[in-house]
């Protein structure tokens, strides 16, 4: 039987429930009269659908929740997603609470935290949301962060673009700046020494001399779709390495990994172990003319450290580079890939696999991290978030 009384002094209404008091400051009177008509209801008849409005007048963030499909502690106040003991940050509960009241698709919010959860720092659990907000950071559907990443050529012998990078910068050029199909251009090389590649329209090259001493390859629209159409794609792209070791051999469409117990997790330290991803920021400001930008989906599971004062980059154990892009007066163009996050996911789906043969195991999904705070929760709470994650991929 539940013990109800409460007191109403203009915009101030205190309610007791059950011998737990709270304090309620109204926006209104109209709001104030609304809450305690509530309470005079559930006085009348505690049924527990009239506590549970009443406790959604007390606590907005109940109220979020419960529009949303989530669930909340009434005596703490902390919401979390339906079935899981992980605290949902107060930042991401607003912004579904935006999402919920504009009738935007939580699709990509949900599966974000989804993926957040197993991630077993909980300094970045509760502060990655808040960053990638503040940032020009985007989300997949699946919950992926897109992130930038400058890196240079291999072979630092040989920086010109290779005949992929080429056609990917002409093919984007000619759709999005000139808007035209890219089958109304060929591309040629000239037939010197240094076999220039270029581009012109059909009709200039029909009449072009037959004798002029170059070689037409065939329409940009057509060698596009042969390059990065096909499952052959990672014998058309370049190989790229990083700019701090120059040792990495970085493939688009291949996960790029570093061990997690050997990533620094210190928020404190700005340039410390890990592999540094960022925003457009970071981009300009390693971007030095001589680089590549690639574009990357990063898992937020496998975030490391959120530099808490050069806000523009962070520190994951693993980055997909799925894209590389132009980057031209302060502006990121992707240039269309193969890649997909659904590329990303079916390299996922193996590794969750084996993050949940851990768990049975009675070892951690994920090692910890140098000066990372130790992991909290239960076996039961991440074997159960791995799977659902497992079957969310699938």
């Amino acid at each position: 039987m539940k013990n109800i009384n409460a007191v109403k002094q203009g915009t101030i209404v205190n309610v007791s429930i059950n011998g737990k008091l709270y304090k309620k400051i109204c926006a209104s009177l109209k709001q104030a009269d609304e809450l305690f008509h509530s309470v005079l209801k559930a006085k009348e008849n505690p049924s527990e659908e009239n506590i549970k409005a009443l406790r959604c007048y007390l606590n907005e963030k109940l109220r979020i929740a419960i529009l949303a499909g989530l669930e909340t502690d009434p005596d703490t106040g902390e919401v979390y997603l339906a079935g899981f003991n992980t605290p949902i940050p107060l930042k991401l509960v607003e912004v579904v609470k935006e999402y919920h009241e504009n009738g935007y698709p939580l699709e990509a919010i949900l599966n974000f935290w989804k993926l957040l959860m197993i991630n077993p720092d909980k300094r970045v659990r509760e502060s990655l949301f808040d960053f990638i907000t503040t940032h020009d950071f985007v989300l997949t559907d699946k919950g992926y962060m897109v992130v930038y990443k400058a890196v240079y050529y291999r072979d630092e012998a040989n920086t010109e673009q290779s005949f992929g990078e080429f056609i990917s910068n002409q093919y984007l050029h000619v759709k999005k700046d000139w808007k035209c199909s890219p089958n109304k251009y060929v591309v040629y090389k000239q037939l010197d020494d240094a076999g220039t590649l270029g581009i012109t329209k059909i009709e200039t090259a029909e009449n072009w001399d037959s004798n002029k001493d170059v070689e037409i390859l065939g329409k940009l629209g057509d060698l596009f779709d042969s390059i990065f159409n096909t499952t052959d794609v990672k014998d058309n792209t370049p190989v790229y390495t990083d700019m701090h070791t120059r040792t990495m051999n970085i493939v688009l469409g291949q996960p790029v990994y570093m061990e997690r117990k050997e990533c620094d997790s210190d928020p404190a330290i700005d340039c410390s172990y890990g592999l540094h991803v960022g925003a457009t920021k970071y981009v300009e400001h390693f971007g030095l003319g001589t680089s590549v930008v690639l574009v990357c989906f990063v898992n937020p599971a496998n975030v490391v450290a959120v530099p808490q004062y050069d806000h523009s980059k962070m520190r994951v154990s693993e980055y997909f580079p799925f894209a590389f892009a132009s980057y031209k007066d302060k502006k990121i163009d992707i240039i269309e890939q193969a890649y997909f996050e659904s590329d990303y996911c079916t390299y996922e789906q193996e590794e969750l696999e084996k993050q949940i043969a851990n768990v049975q195991a009675n070892e951690l999904p994920i090692a910890t991290a140098i000066n990372a705070e130790e992991e909290s929760r239960p076996m039961s709470e991440l074997m159960k978030i791995l799977e659902t994650r497992l079957v969310d991929i699938e």
